[in-house]
Formats: structure tokens, C-alpha cells, sequence
């Protein structure tokens, strides 16, 4: 049974992911994904089958408690980042932040110093998604053609200026020089350790040394905090 502010998550972030007319393949699994929950099957499908429907989504919207402020923010960033999630924002996505934000009862000022502090986040995270993913297609020595084509389509989505992208897709030539990675990693809130996990674990299966990089990746996510289970499931998504 999820909680109301998980509920207005999914559907935050699911009409996000719609602004753009097209609910692109993934897309929904990032909507699930946006909150910290394991879904039992029954309630699984249910939201799947919410969530790919623009006028399900809305019309469950206004069907939703109202949310205490204390939730504003955590809700509307989960809802930026979903606009994030492909590296660029268009006026869509904004313009479907804005409603969630007025019917959830924030103000639009609020908002918008919000949205200055989550961008910027956003584009420190995606540096580390990308030094983290350098160091793991890098750990078997050699660069496999779907590593590549996975690291690149990686780098492609950061929520970072152009320019910047280019300098990020160099480290597929040459991995990051980084002391003590595991403590690097541990260092970061909770919620940031995990989208680091799942955007590097789809380069493990990518590698013909699929076993070193899984290795690494185990031991990575446990120095982090994470148990051997719960990297596991992460690795299965």
C-alpha cells in the first residue's frame, strides 16, 4: 500500500514523462523507479497500466489527497528530475511542473529558487554518473562496442550544457584518475548512491567481462551501504 505522497509521485512523474505526447520505451520503469519502494505484482501492474495512460494519470490527480507542505519540495524535485531524465527540458515538462505545483499548493516562488537548486544538483550528479560509469567499462582493461554504445548513450541524457557532454564522452578513451572511490561514493546522500547504482549497472551486462564488471559493481555498492541483495535487484532492473 503506497503512502499519498508516493502516490503523487508516480503521478507527478508520470505526466512528466508524457508532456512530450510520446511515453518513450523506459520510460515508465524511471516513473516506478522514482520512488523507493519495491512494488508487490498486484500493485505493479496496476500502476503500469496507470501510468501509461496521460488521462488516467490526471484524472487519478484529481482524485488525491492533498499532500502536507512538508512534501512540496521532495515531490516537485522527484518530478524535475523526471524532466531531467533525458538531459534536456522542454516547455512541456515545465509547464506540467507548474500544475503539479499548483495543485499540490506550492508556491510558484517556491518553485522556481527550487528548480535553480536542483538543476544545478543535477548537473554535479550526472559528472559523477559518468566518472563512476568510466571506471567500470574501464575495470576489465578493454572497451567492449556495447559498452561504448551504452556509456555514450549515457552521456547523451546528462543534464549538463553540450560542451561539457563532449569533455564527459573523453572518458571512454581514458577512465577517471579517482582516490578511494568507494568513500567517494559513500559520501553522497542515499537517494544520489542509488541513481549512481542505476545508471552504471546496465554497463555490466554490456561487457564480454561481464564477471569483473559485476564484481566491481558488487563491491562498489557495498562500500556504499548497500547490501549484497539489494545491489543484486538493482542489477536485475
Amino acid at each position: 500500500m503506497l503512502t499519498p505522497e508516493q502516490e503523487w509521485t508516480l503521478v507527478a512523474c508520470g505526466l512528466v514523462a508524457h508532456a512530450d505526447g510520446i511515453l518513450k520505451d523506459g520510460e515508465c520503469d524511471q516513473v516506478l523507479a522514482m520512488i523507493d519502494e519495491r512494488l508487490s505484482p498486484d500493485d505493479q501492474d496496476h500502476w503500469i497500466a496507470l501510468v501509461s495512460s496521460r488521462a488516467a494519470l490526471e484524472a487519478h490527480l484529481k482524485e488525491l489527497p492533498p499532500i502536507l507542505p512538508l512534501f512540496h519540495e521532495p515531490l516537485l524535485e522527484r518530478a524535475w528530475a523526471m524532466a531531467l531524465a533525458d538531459g534536456d527540458i522542454n516547455a512541456a515538462e515545465i509547464e506540467v511542473v507548474e500544475h503539479i505545483a499548483s495543485m499540490s499548493g506550492a508556491s510558484p516562488e517556491d518553485l522556481a529558487r527550487w528548480r535553480e537548486t536542483w538543476t544545478s544538483a543535477a548537473a554535479t550528479l550526472a559528472e559523477h554518473k559518468a566518472s563512476f560509469a568510466a571506471l567500470l567499462i574501464h575495470r576489465d582493461g578493454t572497451i567492449d562496442d556495447a559498452e561504448a554504445v551504452r556509456f555514450q548513450a549515457l552521456i547523451a541524457k546528462m543534464p549538463v550544457p553540450p560542451a561539457r557532454r563532449v569533455v564527459l564522452a573523453r572518458m571512454l578513451k581514458k577512465a577517471p584518475s579517482i582516490e578511494h572511490v568507494g568513500a567517494r561514493l559513500a559520501a553522497l546522500p542515499r537517494n544520489q548512491r542509488v541513481e549512481i547504482l542505476r545508471a552504471i549497472a546496465p554497463l555490466v551486462s554490456a561487457s564480454q567481462h561481464e564477471a569483473v564488471g559485476r564484481e566491481f559493481f558488487l563491491e562498489l555498492a557495498a562500500q556504499a551501504g548497500f547490501a549484497p541483495d539489494a545491489a543484486a535487484k538493482i542489477l536485475e532492473v
